[in-house]
């Protein structure tokens, strides 16, 4: 991007109609398409500071908040800090000075997605039928990288009560068929976002026909003081997590930390940069990184 953009101290596009922006704009839309935060179907009017083009900077300031990271010009994740920019469409100083970073270093914005290894997971596997998502390996399943922290900690959970997690599914792409299902997806599931497990308990880490995993209404059902009733309520009051037992209607093997209200802007912006570094992974599956894997109650 040509410095003039980013290095003008007295130009904040977006606030006011500023003489002379056009030519401003217009390199600003080319930057924001470059970062992926503006999409080819995302259409802009050349040089004007339209609804697709502020929607695109809120989407930057947003990721620059949230995402510790970047996609670098190889295609693999890089490790950035975090800076706090106002979500307000509006390309300030602060905005500026960090479009120029990224595009000095021609970074692209990505998402909250992480590699979860079921292998470093002492009481956790796929469950028959789980769907792998990146190179074909049932073995990783893909999460926001905070929903891979309480992965890990309910593992820490079974494997203190002595019971086994059969993981059905994580992540979801946006117009994958879902099989199996115990109610119709949710519009704005928290799947979607990397932020739900659908799971079944055994007693055992060898499936067994009818026994093990048992079904999932067993962890609904299960009395209080047994260790499905001990795992459920640990997820829910501990791990702050909701569980589809308690919703209308039931959806048992479900637990999640949604995004609230879900289909909200912020649940929006997960979903946008979530669902955008799945497809950037296409091209290099170091777009997503692995998790750091932190066990505990």
């Amino acid at each position: 991007m040509a410095s003039a953009l980013l290095g003008t101290a007295d130009l904040c596009l977006g606030s006011r109609d500023t003489p002379g922006a056009a030519a401003h704009v217009t390199e600003l839309q080319a930057e924001l398409r470059r970062l992926q935060v503006l999409q080819p179907d995302e259409p802009v009017s050349s040089g004007e500071f339209d609804d697709n083009t502020e929607m695109a900077v809120r989407r930057f300031q947003w990721f620059a908040g949230q995402v510790p990271g970047a996609l670098s010009a190889q295609g693999g994740f890089v490790a950035r800090p975090l800076a706090r920019l106002a979500a307000d469409g509006i390309v300030g100083k602060r905005t500026r000075r960090l479009l120029q970073t990224f595009s000095d270093q021609r970074w692209a914005a990505t998402g909250l997605l992480v590699k979860l290894n079921f292998e470093r997971l002492v009481h956790t596997q796929p469950n028959a039928g789980f769907t792998a998502l990146l190179d074909g390996n049932p073995m990783i399943g893909l999460c926001e990288r905070d929903f891979a922290a309480v992965l890990a900690k309910l593992d820490a959970v079974a494997q203190r009560l002595g019971v086994f997690v059969f993981v059905n599914q994580l992540f979801r792409v946006e117009g994958s068929l879902v099989s199996g299902a115990v109610v119709p997806p949710a519009s704005f599931s928290s799947h979607k976002i990397g932020r739900a497990v659908d799971l079944q308990l055994g007693t055992d880490a060898a499936p067994a026909a009818g026994r093990n995993p048992q079904l999932s209404m067993q962890i609904k059902n299960a009395v209080a003081g047994s260790p499905f009733a001990r795992f459920r309520q640990h997820a829910k009051s501990v791990l702050r997590c909701r569980y589809g037992g308690d919703f209308d209607p039931v959806d048992a093997p479900h637990f999640d930390r949604q995004v609230l209200p879900s289909g909200g802007q912020a649940w929006k912006m997960h979903y946008y940069f979530d669902q955008l570094q799945y497809r950037q992974a296409f091209a290099n599956a170091d777009a997503i990184p692995d998790a750091v894997i932190a066990t505990g109650p």
